[in-house]
């Protein structure tokens, strides 16, 4: 009789553990607390339009990327249209100036020199050209990932292997190896720090994440799976139930069942009970650690971090349905808009914005019509203090809507003539419906130090129980926490003394390139 595992949340992290776990004959079930597949991963439908909750853009969509075969295999590529922007997105500097980031690092920085000219010494000009080499070399040799070695003998000449090809990125990783703040003080040029320092505008990042999304977009592989995020969840969803799996919807687990020092099954909330051989948790950790275990299996390791380490300041978005076809190069897919003094939407003050616009994706609205979302950061506190009155919440959100509304119509003039439809989510919503500390999105916001901080995926004195997904590593997005479920699949083979094996979904060929080049 095959081993049984159940895996607590149904997001990426854990449909990828079920998907694996199927793949090598074990018997999952997944209870997850929301009605759809996905997690973080989401989208909402409203009268026709779909608003995306969160893909920018999916790495790992170019055959041959480290990633690639992990999405091949979990069903995300299979059949579907991935589209590669020829301009990533516009950056919008204080005094109105916009400057064009296209995909393409050589015609970045030529757009950048042009839009700067006068404005850069021969430093800054160097320095410039310096960080095109870096990027076009960071994406010329594939590094494996983590999840590509095993344990044992063949696990580390693997990792011996990837260390040894990382040597030639020694040069680079020196000069990106602190925080962004830290690489953009080496430019004299103000406005040529504002302008990568936009590219990914959240404070205290590594500069390496710099590093790796211009080179991810550089080398087309960083595109965008047709359909957004809903899509890419309920493909992965329906390769799970292709594979045999179960998954409970509307399934919230409250305590996770020991007995004598070993994890045995989850009650839900109903008081329903389900016992397994293996508990694997891809849900909060904050609420499987002090929640559903009752804070008895913390380490000194794990609670220095949970109290410590830095998270992501929750976002806000705001969604418009357009009447309007806002395609073509005029409003690109991504705007990044620097203002010249903060303003104050709703109670929160914003010195910076992202307008998505998705019409190139057809699929996320009525034809002739357009899907738009504007994003800001907003501090968990104002939020939290509002979480206990509906009324002033409902009158908070009124207040973002109406604030937001009318900064769009004065960077899109008429606009607002032509929104029929409107939708807010705050730190409030995401806490509703995923569960995550604080409303982080991704769990522990990367810093230089942070990227070095090992978080145990179990815990001492409890067998059969291991954690997955964004609580487990610094900067997990989506590639890392589906490869955690392959990861974490694996080590039990190994520990069951079974071959792993994995297969490749239908309709995803070994190396296929799906995908356009859209001009904007």
């Amino acid at each position: 009789m095959a081993r049984k595992i159940v895996i607590i949340g149904g997001g990426i992290a854990g449909l990828s553990t079920g998907c694996y776990g199927r793949m090598n004959g074990y018997d999952t079930e997944i209870f997850e607390m929301h009605t759809i597949p996905g997690g973080v991963c989401t989208g909402w439908r409203r009268k026709g339009y779909t608003f995306d909750g969160c893909l920018h853009f999916l790495a790992g969509t170019a055959p041959g990327s480290p990633i690639h075969q992990v999405w091949q295999e979990l069903g995300v590529l299979s059949g579907r249209r991935v589209i590669n922007h020829e301009v990533f997105g516009d950056i919008v500097l204080p005094d109105g100036r916009k400057i064009a980031q296209y995909a393409d690092v050589d015609r970045m920085v030529a757009e950048v020199k042009s839009a700067l000219r006068g404005g850069l010494d021969e430093h800054d000009t160097a320095t410039l050209d310096q960080l095109a080499r870096d990027v076009k070399l960071w994406g010329a040799v594939k590094v494996p990932m983590g999840f590509a070695s095993g344990a044992g003998p063949a696990g580390l000449i693997a990792k011996l292997r990837g260390m040894w090809k990382m040597r030639a990125f020694l040069p680079v990783l020196r000069r990106f190896a602190g925080a962004t703040e830290d690489f953009l003080s080496r430019f004299h040029s103000r406005d040529l720090r504002t302008i990568l320092g936009s590219i990914n505008p959240i404070p205290g990042m590594p500069a390496a994440v710099l590093l790796m999304l211009l080179s991810g977009v550089h080398r087309k592989d960083a595109g965008w799976p047709e359909g957004g995020s809903i899509e890419l969840a309920t493909s992965v969803a329906r390769r799970y139930a292709e594979l045999g799996g179960v998954i409970r919807y509307g399934a919230r687990v409250e305590e996770i069942i020991v007995h004598d020092g070993r994890a045995i099954g989850v009650r839900l909330t109903d008081g329903r009970e389900c016992f397994a051989d293996e508990v694997i948790s891809a849900a909060d950790g904050h609420a499987v650690l002090i929640d559903m275990l009752k804070g008895r299996y913390v380490s000194r390791e794990m609670e220095t971090a949970y109290r410590t380490l830095p998270l992501y300041t929750p976002a806000v978005q705001v969604s418009f349905g357009v009447n309007r076809d806002l395609s073509g190069p005029a409003l690109p897919r991504l705007t990044t808009v620097r203002l010249p003094a903060p303003i104050s939407i709703g109670g929160t003050e914003v010195s910076f914005l992202m307008l998505n616009n998705y019409a190139f994706d057809p699929s996320l609205a009525p034809a002739g019509k357009s899907a738009v979302t504007v994003l800001f950061l907003s501090p968990w506190k104002l939020w939290e203090d509002l979480s206990g009155d509906a009324d002033k919440y409902r009158a908070e959100k009124g207040r973002v809507l109406a604030d937001t509304a009318a900064w769009l119509e004065s960077y899109i003039p008429g606009v607002a003539a032509d929104i029929e439809v409107t939708d807010v989510a705050t730190p409030l919503t995401t806490v509703r419906f995923t569960g995550n500390h604080h409303a982080s999105y991704e769990g522990w916001r990367p810093t230089p130090g942070t990227m070095r901080v090992k978080i145990p995926k179990r815990l001492p004195g409890l067998r059969g129980f291991t954690m997955v997904g964004q609580w487990t590593t610094p900067a997990a997005g989506l590639p890392t926490v589906a490869a955690n479920g392959r990861t974490v699949i694996r080590e039990l083979c190994e520990q069951d003394g079974k071959a792993f094996r994995t297969t490749i979904a239908s309709g995803s060929r070994p190396g296929e390139r799906l995908g356009e080049s859209i001009a904007s």
